[in-house]
């Protein structure tokens, strides 16, 4: 076999030392033998002897012209006058006829750290290149390492005829001999072979040059595709975003299904492991290998690099500081991967430094959606919204409004929007999108399809459960088509349906859905998806709207279980669970139970998400019922009034949950602290911001408008307690159906009123704790409140043996329940006791 033809590589190596190592690494990874000076003896004295022998060996020269001049030989030389080693190296090839190949070094190029010359070596240095640049076969000046190594494969042509010359000399020796002992016909075969042999190796080593690219660039872009693979709703795994990056990148760089699973993480190991990688590619690397603490690590510390180089430098280094702001975004993007946010932001506000909106916007706007992107993570809506809003305006008027990147950064638009309760702005935005989607991408489209999943999302928040449903369909239908009716995005959909199903207090419809999703979940992904997990979270939604809230929360617990085994016990999802468990037990007249789950939830999540994130606002409130139920009514009112300031500040004074939290507020004002002048001034309040953004019969609206009911009640305005009671009544059983338990709650304060009233309602009220005692329990407290009310009624009619029958089940289920001391406790009690003194006997 014959020998690998040897290159010679000629650099100044106090200046270029790691290029020219990433140039010998390339040229064997091509086939050839490098060498250069270092790897033989340097005597003291003149070494232009020691070179010759070396070169005389070599089929071709390598040279790296920078910047630096280098070592000179001790007197000129005779033919080539005063030069230095390294120019020496290629005059002197090229007087013997051996190729020489020049790669310009840019002034930019990130070279090894060196002492400066003297002006004058810097100005022969600068002569020459002068000189080397009006001939015709010089390549483009290389500004990185990148640029450099793929300098090198271009050569792979010429260096393919070198090694063909090799072989031609290598068979015309044979031929000699051969013909001195056999006939001339066997060599012409011979040769024909070879030529065949040569044709085929040449293929072979364009096909892996070409291959080595394509995994270099899909290597580049991973990060960023991958942290688009993420849709509303949708919770992917880092296996499932993995998976669908390389889909992309297969389809975008033409390479066979499934290949970037079995080569990347090779070449990336590859990159990882060698001396010569930049910290960036290296960085990358690690990326690849699912190394994000050490991708982090790296891309800070090549940033920090490039940033010195980039402030300290006498003008600016314009690939420097593009690589500055591509080591900040992917440390940002790693560090979202680990749920670090904080450390994500600060590395994405030090790449946005590095950009110039007026320089370059196109820059500055991919830098902004990244900040947008993670803003929404992180539940800063407004900030994202307004981000947003800026990237768009500056990407339709750079490259378009049917650019991909622009009608991405309006996808997350209209997500920020429905997060902050803008729900008609952001349907009409996903629904221009879907236009512009359909006629760019298609109907079919990935994009489109997380566009109109979007769009359901903003229907189902509205209210407007029939126009979501059916978008849901339809999605789902296509989806089917695409993908398979078992892919894990069809699935999604379908989960996503049975979420909307429950909304419309299709409550039976929407748990049967859930339980064939999760069925082929468990077949299709596993038991312990987080897609599977997510799906039982939802059932277990169900299950609280149907007021099986026994059933709801041993789906939490068990839930939780394997969240904190799969996904950690901090992780969000796993709060997320915590919390709506803590929920479960309110509903259960838990009260002391669900406080104590709501303090630890809002613990973590203010350690991993931060005191002002949306998900810490909603536990909080909820903390403030679980206080307000155990008649811990200031504590409640406090807790209610700080959440409300924090939710203005990052949600917006209209959000709904905002407005959520200010019903609450109301509520506790009125029924727990009798104040029902405020009640009924803040419900009135809350009132007309919601009919500024939400339908007549949202879910919240009913809410809302029953403890405005309450109030009215309260201050004794039974005519227009009862008005009010009965319109919410309507909607509710149109809703949610005539036995939820909100709809039963209203009817108990409909019956309350019209006894007060003076009329008849003991058989409503006999009927509406009859179904609470189904739907939620005998010894629930809403059921013992509806007994309260029955018994108050009934005593103001003189009835006294059917109110103590009441007035006693009141009681003492409180007392068992809540506890002796707890303020209903010692309502009940002290009506029961009047409604006894007033049932004796006037003997007695």
């Amino acid at each position: 076999m014959t020998a690998r033809p040897l290159i010679f590589i000629s650099a100044v190596t106090r200046e270029l030392h790691s290029a020219r190592q990433l140039v010998a690494n390339t040229l064997t990874f091509l086939g050839y033998q490098p060498v250069w000076q270092d790897i033989f003896g340097t005597e003291s004295g003149d070494l232009r002897d020691m070179l010759r022998k070396q070169i005389d060996q070599c089929k071709g020269v390598v040279q790296l012209v920078g910047q630096s001049y280098g070592a000179e030989p001790p007197v000129p030389d005779e033919e080539l006058g005063r030069v230095s080693y390294t120019q020496y190296e290629a005059l002197y090839a090229r007087q013997q006829g051996t190729k020489v190949w020049y790669l310009f070094i840019d002034k930019t190029f990130p070279i090894d750290a060196h002492e400066p010359e003297p002006e004058e070596l810097r100005e022969l240095q600068a002569a020459y290149r002068s000189r080397l640049q009006s001939e015709t076969h010089i390549f483009h000046p290389l500004t990185s390492h990148e640029a450099l190594e793929a300098g090198v494969l271009k050569l792979r042509d010429d260096l393919t005829r070198l090694r063909r010359g090799v072989k031609r000399w290598a068979v015309a020796v044979t031929g000699l001999l051969l013909l001195v002992a056999a006939a001339s016909l066997w060599l012409v075969q011979t040769q024909r072979r070879q030529g065949v042999a040569i044709q085929k190796q040449g293929e072979q080593v364009t096909t892996i040059v070409d291959r080595y690219q394509k995994m270099q660039e899909a290597l580049v872009r991973l990060a960023e595709v991958e942290t688009q693979a993420k849709e509303p709703g949708a919770k992917l795994t880092p296996e499932e975003q993995r998976a669908h990056a390389y889909t992309v990148l297969e389809k975008d760089l033409g390479l066979p299904a499934r290949s970037l699973a079995k080569e990347l993480p090779g070449f990336a190991l590859e990159l990882y492991t060698r001396a010569d990688t930049t910290p960036l590619m290296r960085a990358r690397a690690a990326y690849a290998l699912n190394k994000f603490d050490q991708a982090k690590k790296l891309s800070l510390e090549g940033a920090a690099q490039d940033v010195r180089a980039y402030e300290t430098a006498q003008r600016v280094q314009e690939e420097r500081r593009k690589s500055a702001i591509e080591s900040y975004k992917l440390a940002g993007q790693s560090a979202q991967k680990l749920i670090q946010y904080n450390d994500a932001m600060l590395h994405l506000r030090e790449a946005e430094k590095l950009t110039d909106r007026a320089r370059n916007p196109e820059e500055w706007a991919e830098v902004q959606h990244a900040i947008a992107y993670l803003s929404l993570d992180q539940g800063q809506y407004r900030d994202a919204e307004n981000i947003l809003r800026t990237v768009v305006e500056v990407r339709t008027h750079m490259i378009g409004s049917e650019n991909p990147d622009t009608l991405m950064s309006r996808n997350h638009l209209g997500y920020a929007l429905w997060e902050e309760g803008k729900y008609a702005e952001a349907e009409s935005q996903y629904r221009d999108v879907i236009k512009l989607d359909e006629k760019v991408l298609g109907p079919e489209h990935p994009d489109t399809l997380w566009s109109r999943n979007g769009l359901a999302i903003t229907l189902n928040l509205q209210g407007k459960y029939a126009e979501a449903e059916s978008q849901y369909r339809d999605v789902i239908k296509l989806r089917e088509k695409v993908l398979g009716p078992q892919h894990r995005l069809t699935l999604v959909s379908l989960m996503n349906l049975a979420f909307v199903l429950n909304e419309e207090g299709k409550y039976a419809e929407a748990e049967v859905q859930y339980d064939d999703v999760i069925k082929t979940q468990k077949k299709v992904l596993g038991p312990e998806h987080p897609d599977t997990l997510l799906s039982r979270h939802n059932l277990a939604i169900v299950l609280d709207a149907e007021g099986k809230y026994v059933e709801e929360e041993a789906q939490y617990r068990e839930l939780i279980k394997i969240q904190g085994k799969i996904l950690g016990p901090e992780h969000p999802q796993t709060l997320m669970s915590r919390g709506n468990l803590g929920v479960a037990l309110w509903n259960q007249g838990k009260y002391a139970e669900a406080e104590t789950q709501f303090r630890d939830v809002i613990k973590f999540d203010e350690k991993v998400l931060g005191p002002e994130h949306p998900n810490t606002l909603s536990f909080r409130s909820n903390l403030a019922d679980a206080l307000g139920n155990q008649g811990k009514y200031a504590e409640a009112e406090a807790e209610y009034r700080d959440v409300i300031k924090l939710c203005e500040k990052v949600l917006g004074p209209e959000h709904p949950d905002t407005l959520d939290s200010r019903r609450a507020l109301a509520r506790t004002l009125g029924h727990g602290e009798g104040k029902y002048a405020d009640a009924e001034a803040e419900s009135r309040s809350v009132i007309k911001l919601l009919e500024k953004h939400i339908a007549a019969d949202n879910p919240l609206m009913l809410s809302t408008r029953d403890t405005f009911a309450d109030a009215l009640e309260g201050r004794g305005k039974y005519a227009d307690a009862e008005a009010e009671y009965r319109s919410v009544i309507k909607l509710q059983e149109k809703v949610l159906g005539p036995k939820h338990p909100n709809t039963l709650g209203s009817r108990s304060g409909l019956a309350k009123t019209l006894m007060a009233e003076g009329k008849d309602a003991a058989a409503e009220m006999q009927q509406v704790i009859q179904l609470r005692e189904k739907a939620i329990g005998p010894e629930h407290p809403d059921t013992f409140e509806s007994c309260y009310d029955f018994a108050f009624g009934l005593e103001r009619q003189n009835r006294f043996e059917e109110a103590k029958e009441f007035a006693r089940r009141a009681a003492e289920g409180a007392r068992k329940v809540l506890g002796p001391d707890h303020p209903s406790t010692k309502k009940y009690e002290k009506l029961l006791q009047e409604i006894e003194q007033n049932a004796k006997p006037a003997s007695d």
